[in-house]
């Protein structure tokens, strides 16, 4: 899950087809250019599962949850209640009906095939609104072209591609992940394969109106979801616990490694939907959005530093290769 960034108006989107320059650590965005397939084509963790039936969601570590409030009044639909998938799941990733199951590595996952990617996708996205109902028919329509983009790679990998639920709520709601207060940060629960975009969060508390950071926000959830139907998630928690827990630095840094994965999935998933036709008036403004989070917000460094989010997100949308996206394998000093 992403951490909070600060409140500013979005820039205007750039030019067709070149994503949006940003100030970023040069040494880690050269590293990143000459690196190509070894330092970033290695492989890498998920959200924060300590099994496969883990209950800890994809953001345990991070302090985004911290309870500010706005001047500003509530809405009718801000306090509507929550909404979800009829058809939502109600356990971790598993088997799928030809036998495919996750495999709980890291940077040697079988996702990590050479020349896989998210498949270009088209994508017809409803009006947007920030009201929860908006949001939720925003999310519920990304959704399958979400699993379009990605279920080629995971059956190629021999992979469960299983469809996540998606909640979304303007109110605290319980998870088998424990409490999600309505203003703190979407999260991805693997105990129960679940989504959970908190909506008056970004309407209210980060003053979001435009379509494409929600857009962002969404794909790096799912980019979680990737993590647990791979099994990524279920490695992640037991190198976690091998570590000496998740406040230790060898944990953080394994936090970070999951979260910047989840960022450069991201990437990938913008990719394949601009190349599918999506909108660059979405997709520019998601990669500003990635670009400008990172723990300068936070008190715990455990999502990387903005240049850090910067590289990944952008090498997941220059790139959209699987093993471009390994942070397991990458140097410390690019996961920091």
């Amino acid at each position: 899950m992403p951490l909070p960034r600060p409140q500013r108006q979005m820039p205007p989107p750039m030019p067709p087809m070149r994503p949006p320059k940003r100030k970023s650590n040069t040494g880690v965005v050269v590293a990143l250019l000459l690196v190509g397939v070894g330092l970033f084509g290695i492989g890498t963790i998920g959200a924060m599962a300590a099994s496969i039936t883990s209950n800890r969601a994809s953001d345990y570590s991070s302090t985004s949850g911290r309870t500010t409030t706005t001047g500003s009044s509530e809405s009718e639909t801000s306090r509507s209640t929550t909404t979800s998938r009829e058809d939502a799941t109600t356990t971790e990733p598993g088997s799928n009906d030809d036998g495919a199951k996750p495999v709980a590595e890291l940077g040697d996952n079988p996702i990590n095939v050479p020349g896989n990617g998210a498949m270009n996708i088209p994508c017809n996205l409803p009006r947007f609104n920030t009201d929860v109902a908006s949001q939720d028919r925003f999310y519920q329509a990304a959704l399958p072209c979400l699993m379009k983009a990605w279920t080629p790679a995971l059956e190629n990998a021999n992979l469960p591609a299983r469809t996540p639920a998606v909640i979304t709520t303007g109110e605290n709601i319980e998870t088998p992940c424990g409490t999600r207060r309505w203003n703190q940060t979407a999260m991805y629960c693997p105990g129960n394969h679940t989504i959970y975009m908190t909506a008056r969060y970004y309407a209210q508390m980060e003053k979001r109106t435009k379509a494409g950071a929600y857009l962002g926000q969404f794909a790096h959830e799912f980019g979680h979801a990737l993590q647990g139907m791979t099994g990524i998630n279920s490695a992640y928690g037991d190198a976690s616990y091998d570590a000496g827990g998740s406040a230790t630095t060898a944990g953080l840094e394994l936090t970070r490694r999951s979260e910047l994965q989840a960022t450069c999935f991201e990437g990938m998933t913008l990719a394949a939907l601009q190349n599918g036709g999506v909108s660059n008036d979405y997709i520019f403004p998601a990669l500003e959005d990635s670009s400008g989070r990172g723990d300068e917000h936070s008190d715990v460094p455990d999502h990387g530093s903005m240049a850090t989010n910067a590289a990944w997100v952008e090498q997941g949308f220059r790139k959209n290769r699987i093993t471009e996206c390994n942070t397991w394998l990458a140097a410390s000093s690019d996961v920091d």
